[in-house]
């Protein structure tokens, strides 16, 4: 292995389904670390899978691929795209003793991902749009040209959370530049939320390789398609970053075979080597006894299980034992019974909503000030006070929906088709009688506010939601109708950061829903 880690001061930043993210400073320069530590999701499918976790964690000739990959990659996606894309300087590797896991020194990209579309512009520029076409599309053709079959699927093929494999970098000329930030994936390409691309692409390279895809390089097309582009690429960066090529291939032929040709009890045996889960003694014992091996791993693994899941079970107990539920009851009915307190949590929500969504670059300082001045003024309070009343039952349907129904439908109490209309529908008519409630007070009152919008709206199941930001859209103007037209964005575009696997934060899944609602409105 290299050399250990130096201790540096770092600040972590983010993580992944490979690997925790730090930033530091080493000679007045941002460094980004990628620590392979993996997410205890990815680690179990990998184990599943492949008999250890990432290989990125344990492996050194899966990391010095890494890095080979990076390095002819920054050659050629210059070569493809010229400026338009780019990849981050790569430094070095290094094991982190402490973390058990390698880790990759990169440049760190002050940038954003692709910013989400707003209700402050009329026509905003779609950059989600524009990397899909211009960047994401043919740089993977390009990749399955030149033999980088694995490495697609961090491109985005069949895969939305790949658009948050790139980033966004403003030029002082007013273009901007994208940067493919990550390269390594967390998972085996297998699960495409596209199942034409698993079974055109995925599974057919599987089978090629020989091995669940992974990031998988045929070095050979790679070699070839080299040779092939020689002329090009030597007018492009000379002889000396041709040879550099050649060589960074041969490399990684080599570095590759090492570890792709590990048989599953060996992947088993190093990783649990590499976190000192057995000594060197026990995995010299265990290098030639493969299936004892894989009966002693098997034996680890349901011993750690049931320790891990001990554990977790006490602790859910004590946090059950300990939650204080007199002031959850205390909060929620001051939430309904108190109109002052409850506009003051919406206006906080909100106003966090509008700093992350500054903080993304999706709206500008202006835009953000010209928001947070709207959410201060007390007559936009009507709707607000209206919309946070449904946020507020939200919570009491989800605990109907996901706690009590089910354990009815399972004493009988209820049958599955009617627990079916409850889990869909639930939400949906707590909405309208509510919204019925008001439009009744506000006819013996005399009021002017029809609620129509939201009514037809509040109907509707998941987008029901937003049928009071809706209905304040409809009827304000100026400031007013851009704050409500946020709100609605906000909250759509939150659809798609939470939905599982395929969607998240900077996914094409939280784009569309972005989209959705910019062309309802629009």
């Amino acid at each position: 292995m290299t050399v250990a880690l130096q201790k540096k001061e770092k600040q972590f930043i983010g993580n992944g389904r490979s690997a925790k993210v730090y930033i530091s400073f080493q000679d007045d320069k941002a460094v980004a670390t990628k620590t392979f530590t993996g997410e205890p999701v990815s680690k179990l499918i990998l184990f599943v899978l492949t008999g250890s976790a990432n290989p990125y964690t344990w492996s050194e000739d899966a990391i010095a691929s890494a890095m080979l990959r990076r390095r002819i990659l920054s050659h050629l996606t210059r070569f493809w795209f010229g400026n338009k894309l780019r990849l981050p300087a790569t430094y070095t590797y290094r094991w982190n003793d402490a973390e058990k896991a390698f880790e990759i020194d990169a440049e760190f990209i002050t940038g954003c991902h692709a910013p989400l579309l707003n209700p402050m512009e009329q026509e905003p520029f779609d950059y989600m749009t524009e990397l899909r076409n211009d960047i994401m599309n043919p740089l993977q053709e390009k990749l399955r040209q030149s033999g980088f079959d694995g490495l697609v699927w961090q491109a985005g093929k069949g895969n939305p959370v790949g658009a948050s494999n790139f980033m966004l970098k403003p030029k002082k000329d007013g273009a901007h530049q994208w940067i493919w930030i990550d390269l390594e994936s967390g998972l085996p390409a297998l699960f495409a939320m596209n199942i034409f691309s698993t079974l055109s692409y995925y599974l057919p390279m599987c089978w090629k390789h020989k091995t669940w895809l992974f990031d998988d390089v045929d070095t050979e097309t790679l070699r070839q398609y080299i040779i092939q582009n020689k002329a090009a690429l030597l007018a492009e960066s000379g002889p000396e970053s041709y040879e550099q090529l050649l060589l960074d291939c041969a490399q990684l032929a080599t570095r590759q075979h090492n570890w792709k040709s590990l048989s599953r009890a060996q992947k088993s045996l190093y990783y649990a080597f590499s976190q000192d889960k057995i000594t060197e003694a026990q995995k010299d014992y265990y290098e030639d006894k493969p299936l004892r091996w894989m009966l002693k791993s098997i034996w680890m693994f349901l011993a750690s299980f049931v320790f891990s899941f001990g554990t977790k079970v006490k602790k859910a107990v004590r946090k059950i034992m300990d939650f204080n539920y007199g002031k959850l009851f205390k909060r929620a009915f001051r939430y309904f019974s108190d109109s002052r307190y409850r506009w003051t949590f919406v206006r906080w929500m909100l106003k966090k909503e509008i700093n992350v969504w500054h903080k993304r670059k999706s709206i500008t300082d202006a835009e953000r000030s010209i928001l947070l001045n709207e959410l201060s003024n007390n007559d936009v309070s009507a709707y607000l006070t209206d919309f946070s009343i449904h946020l507020g039952i939200k919570p009491l349907v989800k605990s109907f929906t996901f706690g009590l129904l089910p354990i009815f439908t399972a004493l009988g109490y209820i049958s599955l088709p009617v627990a079916a209309i409850l889990l869909l529908w639930s939400g949906p008519a707590v909405r309208t009688i509510y919204t019925l409630a008001q439009m009744a007070n506000n006819l013996v009152a005399e009021k002017k506010n029809s609620r129509y919008i939201a009514l037809v709206i509040g109907i509707f199941p998941i987008i029901g939601n937003l049928a009071y930001p809706i209905e304040f859209a409809y009827h304000s103007t100026g400031n007013k109708n851009l704050l409500a037209k946020y709100i609605a964005y906000a909250f759509t575009t939150k659809i798609g950061a939470k939905i599982p696997i395929w969607g998240g934060q900077d996914s094409e899944i939280e784009h569309f829903f972005n989209r959705l609602c910019h062309r309802i409105l629009k």
